[in-house]
């Protein structure tokens, strides 16, 4: 009987000992994954703070290069590379912290706590929110963020590109498919742009630039979906006489601009269906 006792109380305190055994590993357990988890999320933040830094160190690292850089030529060269990994790396930033700014207009509380501390976060990379109409929101460099790194250093057209374009990037210039800036504006943009082209006729920028602004042309005269410069859903079609007033102005202040005749050709044809192909057809004579 004590036997069996005995055998019995083994039994049971065995059977704890492997109870209290299974608890620890499941205790040890359960600290490694509350553990990984925490390395996790702490890599993780990492990982989403790595390419604002990366951003951050990519620009002190040309800024280091060009105070040391061979010459101007080059200093233009390593802009043109800058500029465009800059690009594809907003991309990258943009990509990796689309959860936040999907929720840009989010009016929830949570939300416009989340999109305040990445606007903090980005302020201190020298990046900002941008909306660009629509809905939608982008992060960017602020707008004088080149110039003020490349221009004791670039040729002077890309300086001057360089001024015009952190300008022009203080302001949206488009929105849900019209114009935010006024045409008198935009008539402005126009005069800078051919003012530009004239003074470096063999600017490396020329072809990108008359691009440009030719579409700068083309709104200004035409107007966009939600702005347009005429009526043209009645049966009487004509021009609006704000813009007639904005058309006098610059013909009177800037007569001899090539942006005259194509005022003039508009004028006369605004009617026309092929209005857009006439313009084209007469910009590409320029």
């Amino acid at each position: 009987m004590r036997k069996i006792f005995v055998l019995i109380v083994s039994g049971i305190l065995l059977s704890a000992c492997k109870q209290t055994d299974n608890k620890n590993i499941s205790e040890k357990q359960e600290i490694k994954k509350d553990s990984i988890k925490t390395e996790a999320s702490a890599e993780t933040i990492k990982s989403d703070s790595g390419l604002l830094e990366q951003f951050s160190k990519n620009k002190n690292e040309v800024i280091l290069k060009l105070k040391s850089i061979a010459n101007k030529e080059a200093a233009n060269a390593l802009y043109d590379k800058y500029f465009e990994e800059n690009n594809a790396l907003l991309g990258k930033i943009e990509e990796k912290e689309s959860g936040v700014i999907d929720k840009f207009y989010n009016e929830e509380e949570n939300a416009k706590k989340e999109v305040k501390l990445l606007g903090e976060k980005l302020s201190k990379h020298q990046l900002e929110y941008f909306e660009i109409g629509e809905g939608y929101v982008e992060i960017e460099t602020l707008p004088d963020f080149y110039y003020k790194i490349f221009k004791d250093y670039v040729t002077s057209d890309y300086k001057d590109y360089l001024y015009l374009k952190s300008e022009e990037n203080k302001t949206l210039y488009s929105a849900d498919a019209g114009l935010v800036i006024s045409f008198k504006d935009l008539g402005d943009r126009v005069i800078s742009w051919e003012n530009f082209m004239s003074k470096y006729p063999d600017s490396k920028l020329f072809a990108a630039v008359k691009e440009e602004y030719k579409n700068y042309q083309m709104d200004y005269l035409v107007g966009q979906d939600n702005t347009p410069t005429a009526e043209r859903a009645t049966e009487e079609n004509y021009i609006y006489l704000e813009n007639i007033q904005e058309f006098d102005r610059f013909v009177k202040k800037y007569p001899k601009s090539p942006t005259v005749p194509l005022i003039n050709l508009f004028r006369e044809n605004f009617k026309s269906e092929n209005i857009h192909d006439i313009l084209r057809a007469e910009q590409d004579k320029l």
